[in-house]
């Protein structure tokens, strides 16, 4: 994926964002079906011409934006973990890892469009797709924690979907509530109740 950016036109980049860009704002404003491929070049200032040589149609424009926005997640997030995996997951209680914070922060620098493709009933494969980059992503930090299945207290497999589907919920929560909380706090307080729980006191919140 980045060596296909590398070596793709400056010119094609910008005239693909142009059109992601309006098919973002278009379905955030009427829906995915209501719009067309006219609507999307007149919102991008592009013609219909330009947006066939690029696309065969608005659903490919779609697909092709959450395959592109998808694998950069992917990308990004894997550099970060071969980077840190030697690293404990959870520096201390008030900073967490920093391959964790970056699912954060990357999701922010693309908030408007994970808002609108995670929200618009129309694209289910963009939240199925988001998922199971979760899934992926809390495996291999419940691996870098405990690497040991005596040491859990579930299996391994029911922790990682439990905490897959809680991580994606509360990501929507965030961009849906305008990120009213920074990246490093959703990091730090999401990292908290995976491995302390929600209570203080209570033994097994501990």
């Amino acid at each position: 994926m980045s060596n296909k950016k590398q070596k793709m036109d400056p010119r094609v980049m910008r005239t693909r964002q142009l059109l992601r860009d309006a098919l973002v704002e278009l379905i955030e404003e009427r829906g995915y079906e209501k719009i067309t491929v006219q609507d999307i070049t007149e919102r991008a200032t592009l013609n219909r011409a330009t947006f066939y040589l690029h696309y065969s149609d608005k659903l490919d424009l779609l697909y092709q934006s959450t395959k592109e926005i998808l694998n950069d997640l992917v990308s990004s997030l894997n550099v970060h973990f071969d980077d840190k995996i030697e690293t404990d997951f959870l520096k201390d209680e008030h900073e967490p890892h920093d391959t964790f914070m970056h699912l954060f922060e990357q999701i922010s620098l693309n908030s408007k469009l994970y808002k609108v493709f995670l929200t618009e009933k129309d694209i289910p494969y963009f939240s199925s797709g988001l998922k199971e980059i979760i899934i992926d992503f809390v495996s291999n930090g419940i691996n870098s924690m405990e690497p040991d299945d005596k040491k859990l207290t579930v299996p391994r497999e029911m922790a990682i979907r439990y905490f897959a589907a809680a991580f994606l919920e509360v990501i929507v929560w965030w961009l849906e509530n305008d990120m009213l909380y920074s990246p490093k706090f959703m990091a730090t307080q999401l990292l908290r109740i995976t491995v302390k729980g929600p209570y203080i006191d209570l033994p097994f919140g501990k």
